[in-house]
């Protein structure tokens, strides 16, 4: 904690908050924001030691608040090799940069890489085990599809890892199978649980497992590296969706070492609810830097991959309809026990058969067991049928999209299921309903960017240059909006961050401009100059 006051003038102060927009200056007493106002107001609010910012002309903003985000994934992507597009564009490539990682690595040790968009590649396809026994025969070789329910690894860790001909398909998932039924190396979602059977965590049919065995040291050297990536975008809060007792005991490590500076909401993985449920835990437990959120559900797959829970199916997929993880019925059972139990839920669900699942599981918690402001949310909320935002407004869930995924992914979701694709994240629908609008990376999906999801809301484009889904665009101050106050309403914490007002944490973001003074296609080249938590200087 500051021992001296901080006293922030000179450039523009973008509060967020309702009624006052913008500030001369920004008064800091300890942790909080003590007065905001006019230089000599807030001059005049302070005692003792002051020391003065001048911000020069540059822009502040309340830090960041991302409530999508998996902080120690996003550290493993930037520790493995990178095959995302456009990186990458074929089989080929993917080879050749695993094959340069190989000579980085130790011998023996496995080859990894992350970012694999099979409907980015020319091959419009995933490659297969025998292709990545072209970059080794006598190691592992694995490699993770973007969206994070997907991997792809040589037969050396088909075998390694004990799939043969002979184990069937999880529930929740698939295992890719040549002509002859033998195991192509492709894992969707709850198959990679694999990976976690000799060591490490393992989740059933709770979601996809992103959670790779690793050493203590390393786990916490994913930490810092996740934690220093969000401080270079000005992001100071994040919820971790999807958070395992690696997760917890890697970040309860982190904080007693004092390497963990930003906030944290955790959100469980359904896996543990009913351990939660008997130590009596809920929505809340905690304090301002790492507390327990919610309850992390997952209804399907991922579009990006193809797996998605979609009634119109996909045109490129032999899955046509993609799958659930869990039966309606026993879906049902876990959310209202969560529920009942006082937790707020997060449910991933991409396509409009497993978005039903969440109206279904929500409306009937609040028949049983009737609570008030509890702001259940859809995660992603890809696809929803346009009958279903009325459900969703009735119901005040909180959709949480990410417009980097329309970015990034936009044209192909329009061509893996027509034209309903340009519905992906439908802004403009939820806007037309008063639903919330809130803005998330889902990093390492996406980068942890906030000003490129900004101008992805604001303009749809794409990657390619296009435009998806037009009607969905929403305003600069609706994204900004979405990425501060209305993100941390998403988490119930608006009464602590959010916003740029007295009483408040004093997190902050610098940027070098003025995004209202910013053309929409210079915004994602703002620079964020500092990063400020608790009144402390991270970045």
């Amino acid at each position: 904690m500051s021992k001296q006051s901080l006293l922030f003038y000179g450039g523009k102060i973008l509060t967020m908050s309702d009624g006052t927009e913008s500030a001369e200056a920004v008064a800091v007493k300890g942790n909080e924001i003590f007065f905001v106002g006019s230089y000599q107001e807030c001059k005049a609010s302070l005692q003792g030691e002051i020391k003065e910012i001048n911000l020069k002309g540059k822009s502040l903003l309340p830090g960041f608040v991302d409530p999508h985000a998996h902080l120690m994934m996003l550290g493993m992507a930037y520790s493995w090799a990178d095959i995302s597009y456009p990186k990458v564009k074929s089989i080929a490539d993917i080879i050749a940069v695993l094959r340069e990682q190989k000579e980085k690595t130790p011998a023996g040790s496995i080859i990894r890489g992350f970012g694999l968009d099979q409907r980015n590649l020319e091959e419009k396809r995933y490659p297969t085990a025998d292709e990545l026994d072209e970059v080794a025969e006598d190691c592992p070789v694995q490699i993770m599809h973007v969206s994070g329910h997907n991997n792809v690894v040589n037969n050396y860790l088909l075998q390694e890892l004990g799939v043969n001909k002979n184990v069937e398909d999880p529930v929740g998932g698939a295992i890719g199978r040549y002509e002859n039924g033998l195991p192509n190396g492709q894992l969707f979602d709850s198959a990679n649980d694999h990976f976690a059977k000799k060591s490490g965590v393992v989740i059933g049919s709770n979601g996809p497992n992103i959670h790779m065995p690793d050493t203590p040291e390393n786990l916490q050297n994913l930490v810092a590296v996740g934690q220093e990536q969000c401080f270079l975008a000005g992001v100071t809060t994040i919820n971790d969706p999807q958070v395992t007792k690696q997760e917890m005991e890697s970040f309860q490590e982190a904080r007693n070492n004092d390497l963990l500076k930003m906030r944290i909401v955790m959100s469980f993985l359904s896996t543990y609810l009913d351990e939660l449920t008997q130590l009596g835990f809920r929505s809340g437990f905690g304090d301002d830097q790492l507390s327990i959120g919610s309850i992390k559900l997952y209804a399907d797959g991922s579009l990006n991959s193809g797996t998605a829970y979609l009634s119109s199916g996909y045109l490129d997929s032999s899955r046509k309809q993609g799958y659930l993880y869990h039966e309606p019925e026993r879906f049902k059972e876990i959310l209202v026990k969560a529920h009942r139990q006082g937790f707020q839920t997060i449910t991933h669900a991409q396509g409009d058969g497993a978005i039903q699942l969440v109206i279904d599981g929500v409306k009937a918690s609040q028949e049983q067991s009737p609570r008030s402001d509890v702001r259940h949310r859809i995660e992603h909320c890809g696809l929803p049928d346009p009958a279903q935002i009325q459900d969703i407004s009735e119901l005040k869930m909180w959709p949480v999209p990410q417009p980097q995924h329309v970015y990034q992914f936009g044209e192909g979701v329009v061509r893996a299921v027509g034209d309903h694709g340009e519905n992906y994240s439908p802004y403009g629908w939820f806007k037309d309903q008063n639903i919330p609008l809130v803005l998330s990376s889902d990093a390492p999906v996406a980068p942890p960017n906030p000003l490129q999801a900004i101008y992805a809301a604001v303009t749809r484009s794409t990657l390619q240059g296009n435009v998806v889904g037009a009607e969905h665009r929403i305003s600069l101050t609706e994204a900004l909006k979405g990425y501060t106050i209305e993100a941390a309403k998403a988490i119930h914490r608006e009464d602590s961050i959010g916003s740029i007002e007295k009483g408040k944490l004093a997190d902050f973001v610098v940027l070098d401009k003025n995004p209202y003074d910013t053309s929409v296609e210079e915004i994602p080249n703002i620079e964020v100059s500092e990063t400020w938590i608790s009144g402390e200087q991270v970045y």
